[in-house]
């Protein structure tokens, strides 16, 4: 197991963030506490901006419990139903469900792609989204895999990487595909999408995974630290990239080119976001969760519910975890900085899953009014 000491440079700025880190021990204990469960359940969601003004948000929350809770349950054994209800946020809003599904099947026919997020080459396998639920479902036989991206470069830099591999992996006739972006990697694929339009004219579908969609607060508050004093932290762990992963979501340049480039109308969209309690925090993104907390006390440690929301997207759920914990488990690898209350990790593999069942059936032309 490593520590955050085991990732920086032995010179003097090894001495300084020590004590910025010894600081924030001290500091964080006068914070103010995070929400508790039924603060966050007596809220409602933020939804998405719908494309064609006057037009409803999709709000696809009940329809995709639908499909994460069997799973949670299976996965679980007797854990009973509180298994999947910790898991997913139950909001005062939220829909009825319908009436109860089958579980949709994993599809062969959807190609799935994942790209990570920013510094997912520093940390070693344990800063890879979803590896444990690709490693399952490669086994299975299914066209599962992650995309290579520098995890230090700007989004443009990785739209270009994301459009080599895509090239290199025509789709087969009959084949979908499908694109899911955890944090910074959902800016990256919308950057690839609307930078080379031919080959995202062969993308089906897209899943932003607390993906700084709008931009990111904890990226203005930061991006002078990491240029100042970060950016040689890393020196010898991972590429440097060209240096733009902060600059590039930074809330006014997001904003900025959502608004100079139209999504393709083609693909559906889908977003999910977190938020959590004192539990499921980790110790490290208690500092930015509280400078998050005066727009909104539910967030994730990273970014507010409205910074992850693809325009035009379909809210598949609010997911009760950190930002790194649900998609990635950092935890094996940082365990004082990812450390937290509930050691329980956030069941990433089934959120995983449920994403490419629920996606898979709701490309079905027969199956769309069962799962929108």
């Amino acid at each position: 197991m490593s520590t955050l000491r085991d990732y920086l440079p032995l010179n003097w700025t090894t001495a300084l963030y020590r004590c910025l880190a010894g600081g924030l021990v001290l500091a964080l204990a006068a914070c103010a506490s995070l929400p508790s469960q039924q603060e966050v359940t007596s809220t409602e969601a933020v939804l998405p901006v719908p494309l064609v003004a006057g037009t409803a948000a999709t709000d696809a929350r009940a329809a995709f419990r639908q499909v994460f809770c069997p799973l949670a349950l299976s996965e679980r054994g007797s854990g009973g139903e509180g298994s999947c209800e910790q898991w997913l946020w139950r909001l005062e809003d939220e829909p009825a469900a319908g009436l109860p599904q089958s579980l949709p099947p994993l599809r062969p026919s959807l190609r799935v792609f994942v790209v990570g997020g920013a510094f997912s080459g520093c940390f070693g396998d344990a800063s890879l989204a979803y590896r444990r639920g690709l490693q399952s479902l490669q086994q299975a036989g299914l066209p599962v895999r992650s995309i290579a991206i520098e995890s230090r470069s700007g989004d443009q830099r990785n739209a270009e990487l994301i459009a080599r591999a895509l090239q290199a992996q025509p789709p087969a006739p009959g084949q979908q595909t499908l694109l899911i972006g955890y944090s910074k990697g959902a800016v990256d694929i919308l950057s690839f999408l609307a930078t080379y339009p031919e080959l995202a004219a062969a993308v089906d579908a897209v899943v932003s995974v607390a993906g700084p969609v709008q931009g990111s607060q904890v990226a203005s508050r930061g991006a002078w630290a990491y240029d100042t004093f970060l950016a040689s932290a890393f020196a010898g762990r991972c590429d440097p990239g060209d240096g733009l992963v902060v600059d590039s979501l930074l809330p006014e340049t997001r904003q900025a080119w959502l608004e100079q480039h139209p999504l393709p109308a083609h693909i559906r969209y889908y977003s999910v976001v977190a938020v959590t309690t004192e539990e499921h925090i980790a110790r490290g993104l208690r500092l930015s969760w509280q400078l998050l907390a005066g727009e909104s006390r539910l967030n994730d440690g990273q970014l507010v519910p409205r910074e992850g929301l693809i325009p035009g997207s379909a809210l598949l759920a609010y997911a009760n975890s950190d930002h790194w914990g649900v998609a990635i488990d950092i935890e094996d690898e940082l365990t004082f900085f990812a450390a937290r209350p509930d050691t329980t990790a956030f069941p990433r593999s089934i959120l995983f899953e449920a994403l490419l069942r629920y996606v898979g059936a709701d490309l079905e032309p027969d199956h769309v009014s069962d799962f929108r």
